[in-house]
């Protein structure tokens, strides 16, 4: 169970009751916003219906009546001014919807003082009233605690006066005095008190989807680390077999669609063993490692390089033809053979390696599999072997063998 510290409750008022709310959290919520004008506008406009067909049918002269009557319209025109705006969600409105939202109440309750000084005879009536407007929009409106308690004392100043005002012409009844102001109080009280529990949830809401946000954030990160790790080979952070298979897939597609040819390249380096013999296996790893940072910087974007297994490379080349293929494998081969790679535990002193490589295209009508064209092209890379290592040796095109 969550533990509620003094410090926490502090954080929380404080948050609560004397900020404003914040921009994200207005954005997040904004339809919710909106939706609450528009069901406060049509039962403000509501009320006044009733009350302009019933309650006020109760002033006394007719004087009164008609100025309660014009006021009373006026309080209509008004909610029907803020469910136009709200349902019809114009831009500037939108912009400034807590503005619009304090303008309207702040009208609603001033219109009650001439309905007061028209009938004062029932101006109790009208204190009640406008002390309902503001605990009800502190209840459905969405409105920070600071504004519904600046909206309290406001109200406060300018109607308590007032009913005592007309108490006292009337004939002041200091019971019955009291006894309003402690029913406003309450009301208030209500609405305020009502309005922090509202808000309160709504924060913890809103933190529990900002956490919610960063916790889902961190498993996608997560889970990407995971699909990449899936796909990369960790020692030289080339591409994997498993990639190198799905794409090629992809890419068979692809070229089909596009109508082009593919290229298919196999890079072996030569005398590994021996450099694991004579340095150790620390030295091969930095061979391959090597190798791998240099192959990156030779494959075009479009291309797919990746490390089948051991000394083992492959690249997928696409789009390609005779050309691209030979200026491709001719340059790796002579990048690879000025390369010199530092003895990691020799200071000063270097090794140089080499690398055969085995190649072929097929063209977008052509289907093979993969494990076809890696059977063929590997001949030519013995062939390179063969042939004193260092060598490049490129096969015709792929036929599939009936």
């Amino acid at each position: 169970m969550r533990k509620y510290s003094p410090r926490r409750f502090l954080f929380i008022i404080k948050k609560l009751f004397l900020r404003t709310y914040h921009p994200t959290f207005i954005s997040t919520n904004f339809s919710d916003i909106r939706s609450a004008v528009v069901i406060y506008g049509v039962l403000s406009a509501f009320t006044s219906m009733v009350s302009l067909f019933f309650v006020d049918s109760l002033v006394r002269t007719k004087e009164a009546s008609f100025w309660i009557s014009f006021f009373r319209i006026s309080s209509l025109l008004i909610c029907f001014s803020a469910y136009f705006l709200a349902k019809k969600r114009f831009r500037f409105f939108e912009r400034h919807i807590f503005s619009f939202t304090g303008f309207f109440i702040t009208s609603l309750i001033l219109i009650y003082i001439p309905m007061m000084v028209y009938d004062k005879p029932n101006h109790s009536y009208y204190l009640f009233g406008s002390a309902i407007v503001i605990a009800s929009s502190a209840i459905i409106l969405w409105l920070e605690p600071i504004r519904i308690f600046f909206l309290s004392i406001l109200y406060l100043c300018i109607f308590i006066p007032l009913h005592l005002n007309f108490s006292q012409i009337l004939g002041f009844d200091r019971y019955v005095f009291y006894q309003d102001v402690l029913i406003v109080c309450f009301l208030l009280g209500v609405g305020f008190t009502a309005n922090l529990l509202i808000n309160y949830w709504r924060f913890e809401e809103y933190r529990s989807k900002i956490r919610l946000r960063i916790t889902v954030g961190k498993l996608l990160k997560i889970n990407q680390k995971i699909h990449d790790l899936s796909r990369i080979d960790s020692m030289t952070e080339l591409y994997n077999r498993r990639h190198l298979l799905e794409q090629f897939d992809l890419y068979k597609k692809r070229a089909k669609r596009e109508s082009f040819s593919i290229g298919l390249v196999i890079l072996d380096l030569d005398r590994l063993k021996v450099i694991n013999d004579q340095y150790g296996h620390k030295q091969g790893d930095l061979a391959i490692q090597a190798f791998g940072k240099t192959l990156k910087t030779r494959v075009r974007s479009t291309d797919i390089a990746a490390r089948i297994g051991g000394d083992e490379f492959c690249i997928l080349v696409s789009p390609a033809d005779k050309a691209g293929l030979e200026t491709l494998t001719e340059s790796i081969r002579e990048k690879i053979e000025v390369l010199r790679i530092p003895i990691f535990n020799q200071a000063g002193d270097s090794i140089q390696i080499t690398v055969s490589i085995g190649a072929t295209l097929f063209s977008s009508e052509e289907d093979p599999s993969f494990d076809e064209l890696y059977h063929r092209i590997d001949t030519a890379l013995y062939e390179s072997k063969n042939a004193g290592r260092n060598r490049i040796t490129i096969l015709p095109p792929f036929e599939r063998q009936t």
